[in-house]
């Protein structure tokens, strides 16, 4: 089957946006134009908010922070209101109405619904398991449905406890009219299977083998790297270009520097490429900041440290950058003579370069090359991940970043072969802060594992996997008869 003739939708709270679903989503869309032969006017969006794009049509029902969404999220466990029972199902009723038209307008042949198996995307998922159900028991077949599996309850304590009214909904997180499944690591198909077991499915193991793909996340590199002197003393990094130069005043890093009597140049900057989510453990990156600064003071060598948290707050629990704020707050206390630097960059990073009312925007992913090119180095010592999107971005951008090996970063990305300064079980240690230390210090060795990290990244996880893994999938899914 040639399947490059067909509609394909994509669905999400959020497109083209920073979080690692929309990374996802353009890096897909890319293979399927670049690998996969199929036109950009095949291919529609639905989301609740959308950067500017073809095709692309948006309603608030499907926004991961309106107010049902909230209300699900608060009262997931425990004993709901009254309504909430209601407001699920005429909620999800709207959903439905408003997905059946986007698919009856754009005639979708395949819908690639992202993540409808984690709760923040509750309606959603709910509103797409009754249009999918009702088609499906009146024989239609048409659209396929491919639900590309990021999160879910399943791996979050703090949803192991749904109350009555939840439990009734959670058969269409992702529900069971599915045609095909892409994970983003191994250890996804055994939480789908059980699953798949809970709602008494058939032929599991099978449907599971022709009609199941993982997916990692993939990074090319966006910079000339191969024709670059590795061997030398001086810092590599990537060509930067002048829109980027007003960052760190912008960022108020300048101002902060100037108050202190301290030069760029003796400044080190640790740069947070995530979101501000507990999981992503900040709390950790800011006690490594401090004590970073006291190896550096120990050595007579009087600098800065900043982190730079690069992404936005908000999307799960909204008192936690106050939290951050207050542990650098406490942390200095404790360290009252340590120049030690917190600085957010939501205000002014966005998805996108951009200039609004003489307000000046930059563009999230191009952040960890200007870090790279002030000889910084990355942070991430996230709890849980699904696989690493922002860490493989930094990797791309020739940053070299501390981290701690989460479960998933032992099982899918550490037999690769990259190198981080690491800890275990989220307890920092001397051997990672020389580690870090050494590669702050010393460029030859710095650019050695930067090499060493582009090199298996081009060649393990760039984005030509994609098209590869999703080709064989979706032709399954048209010409195969499966179901379970």
């Amino acid at each position: 089957m040639n399947i490059k003739h067909l509609n394909i939708g994509i669905l999400h709270s959020l497109i083209g946006k920073n979080d690692g679903v929309s990374i996802v989503i353009d890096q897909t869309v890319n293979a399927m134009i670049n690998d996969m032969d199929i036109q950009l006017g095949n291919i529609f969006f639905m989301a609740a908010h959308s950067s500017p794009r073809f095709n692309a049509t948006t309603n608030e029902i499907f926004w991961h922070k309106n107010t049902i969404h909230k209300l699900i999220l608060e009262h997931f466990n425990g004993t709901p209101p009254d309504d909430l029972d209601d407001l699920i199902h005429s909620n999800a009723l709207y959903a439905k109405k408003i997905i059946a038209d986007f698919i009856e307008k754009n005639n979708i042949d395949l819908l690639i619904a992202h993540n409808t198996t984690h709760p923040y995307n509750f309606i959603t998922a709910v509103g797409l398991g009754y249009y999918i159900e009702e088609l499906r028991s009146k024989g239609i077949i048409w659209p396929k449905l491919l639900v590309w599996w990021h999160d879910s309850y399943f791996e979050r304590n703090r949803f192991q406890n749904p109350n009555p009214v939840i439990r009734k909904y959670l058969k269409y997180l992702p529900g069971t009219y599915v045609d095909g499944f892409a994970f983003i690591n191994h250890s996804q198909i055994g939480l789908c299977k059980r699953f798949l077991e809970e709602q008494h499915a058939e032929n599991i193991d099978h449907f599971l083998k022709h009609r199941a793909v993982v997916v990692p996340n993939t990074s090319d590199i966006p910079w000339d790297w191969k024709q670059k002197d590795w061997n030398g003393d001086a810092l590599v990094y990537p060509e930067q270009d002048s829109y980027n130069d007003t960052l760190f005043s912008d960022l108020g890093l300048n101002e902060e520097l100037e108050a202190r009597n301290i030069s760029l140049d003796d400044t080190v900057i640790l740069l947070q490429h995530t979101r501000i989510v507990p999981r992503k453990k900040i709390e950790l990156a800011i006690d490594f900041a401090f004590r970073l600064e006291k190896k550096y003071a120990g050595k007579g060598k009087r600098k800065a440290i900043v982190l730079l948290i690069s992404g936005h707050s908000g999307d799960e629990q909204t008192e936690y950058k106050r939290f951050l704020i207050h542990h650098h707050i406490e942390q200095k206390k404790k360290h009252p003579d340590a120049n030690v630097i917190l600085l957010f960059g939501e205000n002014i990073i966005l998805s996108h370069r951009d200039i609004i009312v003489d307000k000046k925007y930059y563009k999230f992913n191009e952040i960890p090359s200007v870090v790279a090119a002030n000889g910084g180095i990355g942070t991430y010592f996230s709890e849980v991940e699904g696989f690493g999107n922002n860490l493989l971005e930094m990797v791309s951008s020739g940053l070299p970043a501390a981290i701690n090996k989460y479960d998933v970063y032992r099982e899918e990305i550490e037999p690769l072969g990259f190198r981080f300064p690491s800890i275990e079980k989220l307890q920092l240690s001397e051997e990672m802060l020389d580690e870090t230390f050494e590669l702050l210090s010393n460029f030859k060795k710095r650019n050695e594992l930067v090499k060493h990290n582009l090199d298996i990244l081009h060649e393990k996880l760039g984005h030509k996997i994609i098209g590869g893994k999703l080709t064989p999938l979706i032709t399954n899914m048209f010409t195969r008869s499966l179901r379970f």
